[in-house]
């Protein structure tokens, strides 16, 4: 399976980086192809068409009617000439390596492919659009994307299948488009996706998402032979409102707030732990170890960001409470603050429509050249339960070479308290420091 999976990334990435792949197919037209801008639309009966890069060969010709329109804009995307049925092909490497300055502890210096993914997206009929996406980073194939959706009762939207509930601006923004290498400390909170429904609904200025949601389809089949995991799962509802009174090209003012309460499964046991903002290593300092007699999890969270041209700020502040039969109720709280700049004159690309941020476009040849720096804290300490404290700093640095292809650099320094010490597993107060680089492509 990794011999396939690899194989297909190879092939696609030679045709969209290099352009060298030559690909054939029958199609249906009647008069010789038309180019638009890396768009092709194919127009004829029985015929063979050929593509290389972006240029079209065509063997025959006989007869008959309009049927589909190809795009190599960054991948592969077929859509009917009536737009009511797409499909798009596509995928991400995320090659990353780390060294680590060590104060008390071993992280252990090395590489790994941090994402390795392939994408289906699509509409059929329509009124219904569909997303399959499988990371394979980790040896296993394991479903990220999984949905349905139905949108012909614009404005609103509704979604079934395994998709993220709805929290946070860092965790709705893909980690394609983040800023920094992984996601700030506060994201260990978050609730990731799950399987359930979701509606949406977008407004001139504003969003709003919400859905009911049961638990993590992956975690489900880890415990899918567990005898001792056989009671009722658990289930949440998670609802977020936007608010962008500024938004166009080049400036933005995003605020927003999310809530989010899950009824624990049967077994009451909960647990919060995180690495520091590097994936490398394994050690998770913060950890609250497992909390047994957990009835449910309420959180609360405030976003906001703000783009000026090649300037913005970005920020969030998280709070957990667990509900505990027996036991004080923990609350649990975290925040980052990040700033960017691009030397280059590029600006961070704002979607008001959901409410995150998208793909940057360098303006020259040479790509595109990014400085930020971002600070973020988390706090696990409380009613008795000494999870730890950290504060993380990062200075980065990113180099787009292209739409599609960007390379990273993160400097992390690390402080913990006494009380990160991974439930024990290692020695709290460790101040390590970190240097980590990226080479990432998608298609």
């Amino acid at each position: 399976m990794k011999k396939i999976v690899l194989m297909l990334l190879f092939s696609c990435f030679s045709s969209v980086l290099l352009g060298q792949q030559q690909i054939s197919m029958p199609v249906s037209v009647d008069r010789a192809p038309q180019t638009s801008g890396g768009r092709f639309y194919l127009q004829q009966q029985g015929g063979t068409v050929g593509l290389q890069g972006n240029v079209i060969s065509e063997t025959h010709d006989t007869s008959q009617s309009q049927d589909v329109m190809i795009s190599t804009n960054g991948g592969v995307e077929v859509t009917s000439s009536d737009g009511e049925f797409s499909f798009q092909f596509g995928g991400r490497v995320l090659i990353d390596a780390a060294v680590y300055s060590e104060d008390k502890n071993t992280l252990g210096n090395g590489s790994e492919l941090r994402d390795i993914r392939l994408d289906i997206e699509g509409r059929f009929y329509a009124d219904f659009i569909y997303e399959l996406s499988i990371d394979f980073s980790d040896g296993e194939a394991d479903i990220k994307d999984a949905w349905l959706a139905y949108d012909a009762n614009y404005p609103w939207r509704y979604t079934i299948g395994h998709f993220k509930e709805p929290f946070s601006l860092e965790e709705m923004t893909g980690k394609k488009y983040l800023t920094f290498m992984e996601r700030a400390l506060p994201n260990a909170m978050v609730p990731g996706r799950s399987l359930g429904f979701g509606m949406s609904w977008v407004g001139g200025q504003t969003t709003f998402t919400a859905g009911l949601f049961g638990d993590d389809y992956n975690d489900d089949a880890d415990d899918a032979d567990d005898a001792d995991d056989e009671g009722d799962e658990g289930w949440g509802a998670t609802g977020r409102l936007t608010y962008a009174p500024l938004a166009d090209e080049r400036s933005a003012l995003h605020l927003g707030l999310a809530a989010s309460y899950r009824k624990l499964d049967d077994e009451q046991e909960f647990r919060f732990d995180s690495r520091p903002e590097s994936h490398l290593t394994d050690i998770r300092y913060l950890d609250t170890g497992k909390l047994n007699m957990s009835d449910s999890l309420t959180l609360f969270g405030l976003e906001g960001a703000w783009v000026s041209g090649s300037l913005s700020f970005q920020g969030e502040w998280i709070q957990a409470i667990l509900k505990r039969d027996e036991h004080d109720n923990p609350r649990f709280s975290g925040w980052y603050l990040l700033g960017s700049w691009f030397l280059t004159g590029e600006s961070r690309q704002y979607k008001q429509r959901s409410g995150r941020f998208g793909r940057v476009r360098p303006l020259n040849d040479y790509g595109a050249v990014e400085l930020a720096a971002r600070y973020s804290t988390m706090d696990l300490n409380d009613a008795g339960i000494e999870g730890g404290t950290s504060d993380n700093i990062t200075l980065g640095v990113n180099w787009y070479l292209n739409p599609q292809i960007r390379l990273m650099a993160n400097c992390i320094i690390v402080e913990n308290d006494i009380f990160a010490d991974a439930d024990g597993d290692v020695m709290g107060e460790d101040e390590p420091a970190l240097i980590q680089f990226r080479a990432q492509a998608d298609f």
